[in-house]
């Protein structure tokens, strides 16, 4: 089959010669043209599309290294497109590096792009400095992952490909922040976390979340996993934090 042509949106710049790309997606083409020329500066190649249904064909065509998504886009919006990469429904990783560029500054707004599993959130206007240092800290974050692909705790399964969380064998529906805070706790079991330092390791970042985000991100945890004996508790650590660990009594 003959391979469709990239449209005037879909253009592809120079930069990295290993055929990986940073995919920019806003139906803005003044702010494609500052971010592809701030990136073809800093040494990476860029293929942009103006709207959500095309970022998800260039996805399926073309694994990019990372994926740079506006919120308010045509047809298929910015959290939509999100959805489907987390989902696992799109035709890439599901752990695929997420940088949310918008104009949309309201901390709902980020709460909700960031628990939705974006990896960072950058408000326009923004520096093209920064969201370029921003993006390589992202992808030197993004190392193939070597953590175990299961993790079993008495009666509580976590199966990272799938990122399924079991309670005896009983599915927990978990959202994707609540299944990162429970991956990240259950791998560094008793060790006590402040609430930035979770933010920092979870999140990603503590300068604009504040610490009431991981606290109510422990409150549904423990709740979802219930009092089920064989599962370890989220414990507070008064004045500190939490770890995860300790058979399960009434809390």
């Amino acid at each position: 089959m003959e391979e469709t042509p990239l449209s005037d949106s879909a253009q592809v710049g120079a930069g990295a010669e290993d055929g990986r790309h940073v995919l920019v997606v806003d139906d803005d083409e003044s702010i494609r043209t500052v971010v592809r020329w701030q990136l073809n500066d800093s040494g990476f190649r860029v293929v942009e599309a103006d709207d959500g249904a095309m970022a998800l064909r260039l996805m399926a065509r073309d694994q990019p290294l990372l994926v740079v998504l506006d919120l308010s886009l045509r047809a298929v919006g910015g959290l939509d497109v999100l959805r489907e990469i987390r989902s696992g429904r799109a035709e890439v990783p599901r752990d695929l590096p997420v940088m949310i560029l918008s104009g949309r500054s309201g901390e709902t707004d980020r709460i909700v792009g960031l628990d939705l599993g974006a990896d960072d959130y950058l408000v326009k206007p923004f520096s093209p400095g920064e969201l370029a240092a921003r993006i390589r800290s992202l992808l030197r974050r993004a190392t193939p992952f070597t953590t175990p692909q299961v993790v079993s705790i008495g009666s509580l399964r976590i199966e990272v490909s799938s990122r399924e969380v079991t309670v005896a064998r009983d599915l927990i529906e978990l959202t994707v922040k609540e299944f990162d805070l429970l991956f990240f706790l259950a791998t560094h079991p008793r060790q006590v976390f402040t609430r930035r330092q979770l933010l920092e390791g979870v999140w990603h970042s503590s300068d604009f979340l504040g610490e009431a985000t991981v606290t109510e991100h422990v409150h549904r945890l423990r709740n979802k996993l219930g009092r089920d004996p064989g599962v370890p508790l989220i414990r507070t650590v008064r004045g500190v934090g939490y770890h995860f660990g300790g058979p399960s009594v009434p809390r």
